[in-house]
């Protein structure tokens, strides 16, 4: 059985709360868009309707690399909570994803004021927080840990499958209490919520499987389902599941596969993908998002490019290559409740990376901001 852990306080870095010693941002949250800069250790605040950028830093630990990885906002509380994954120094920004999962040390979530991006307060995570997502009644935020280092050590070892699995942790947004946490499947990452809050949907890189997790319990009951019928061994998939989105009716969810570069679907009722729905798309499929009832935008790696797919009818409805630095490296597609399409671009790790606003249909690039170095996740401070 999982293991399962509850807490009565969470454990905090020394870094003291400076959210009433910064002044505020200049650009209204209203029409901002945030950026986790991995490899710069910041934060970007874009103005969505204008050209300007502005990078605050979420340097916690002087001694380390925090690497933010993903972030999630809550608009009415004023809070923006990050997760910083603290990869090794030597792999933080050379590759694909170098340092991804391969700390070996704690990590955290760090809520920041919004206004101002000051630290509020921070907590300890496990190792590599991979994910981060608030519940959508805001009361609990959700970590993933993309610990592959965990899958290696214990592969080398000989351990039991279950010493590979990372965790899902479930926090109080307003205490940063641990509500709880159990250990999940391998290498964990994408990971979203049902309205309702009554389930999560969790993609398991390292194991080529969807978990779906009960949130109504303490214990997090979990069942699992493979991605596909010939999975590879633990901590080296052949799927790789890496992001999921959920359609707007709830019936579906796209799953986008990093090592077989292509996209699947799980129904949600019946709890069993649906075979007939895979497509390949040509590229390493990262972290996808409806943009209509059964539209999905998906970013690819390796060729860079950005395809759109019909899941009614599973095919490709559109797809721009991108050249040079017009997107390198993309990342992350996500819809503003504007209905405005925005892109993350990693870049090549070393220098700036971008931010770009997307047409939904014809995939072209309306507007391009430079951000930081290796950026990964965008958020809006939606009411």
């Amino acid at each position: 059985m999982a293991a399962l852990v509850l807490l009565s306080c969470a454990k905090k870095p020394e870094a003291a709360a400076d959210a009433g010693a910064r002044a505020a941002l200049p650009i209204a949250a209203s029409h901002a868009a945030y950026v986790t800069d991995n490899g710069s250790d910041d934060v970007a605040v874009i103005d969505r309707d204008g050209d300007a950028v502005i990078r605050v830093n979420v340097d916690v630990d002087p001694a380390a690399h925090e690497a933010p990885h993903h972030l999630a906002i809550d608009a009415r509380a004023g809070r923006v909570f990050v997760a910083l994954a603290f990869p090794p120094e030597a792999r933080a920004n050379r590759g694909r994803h170098a340092g991804h999962g391969r700390a070996d040390r704690a990590g955290a979530l760090v809520a920041l004021d919004l206004a101002s991006l000051g630290v509020v307060a921070s907590a300890e995570t496990d190792e590599n927080p991979g994910d981060v997502v608030l519940t959508r009644d805001r009361s609990r935020v959700l970590v993933t840990h993309f610990d592959m280092q965990r899958a290696m050590r214990e592969a080398a070892a000989g351990a039991v499958p279950s010493k590979m699995s990372a965790t899902l942790q479930v926090w109080d947004a307003r205490s940063m209490r641990m509500l709880a946490s159990r250990a999940l499947c391998v290498a964990p990452h994408g990971v979203l919520t049902t309205a309702s809050d009554a389930l999560a949907i969790v993609a398991c890189y390292g194991s080529d499987e969807i978990a779906l997790v009960d949130l109504t319990q303490p214990s997090l009951p979990v069942s699992k389902v493979p991605v596909g019928g010939s999975p590879g061994v633990l901590g080296a998939p052949r799927y790789g599941p890496y992001g999921v989105a959920l359609s707007p009716d709830e019936a579906l969810v796209a799953v986008a596969d990093l090592e077989s570069g292509d996209l699947r679907v799980l129904d949600v009722a019946s709890r069993a993908m649906v075979a007939s729905k895979t497509l390949v798309l040509g590229g390493r499929a990262m972290i996808p998002e409806f943009v209509g009832a059964t539209s999905v935008l998906v970013p690819l790696q390796g060729p860079d490019g950005l395809v759109r797919v019909n899941l009614a009818s599973a095919t490709v409805e559109n797809r721009a290559q991108y050249t040079g630095d017009a997107c390198r490296n993309p990342h992350a597609v996500k819809r503003a409740r504007d209905g405005r399409v925005y892109e993350v671009c990693e870049g090549d790790h070393t220098a700036s990376g971008a931010l770009l606003e997307i047409d939904p249909v014809t995939l072209a690039t309306k507007h391009r901001w430079a951000v930081g170095v290796y950026p990964d996740g965008v958020a809006f401070a939606e009411p």
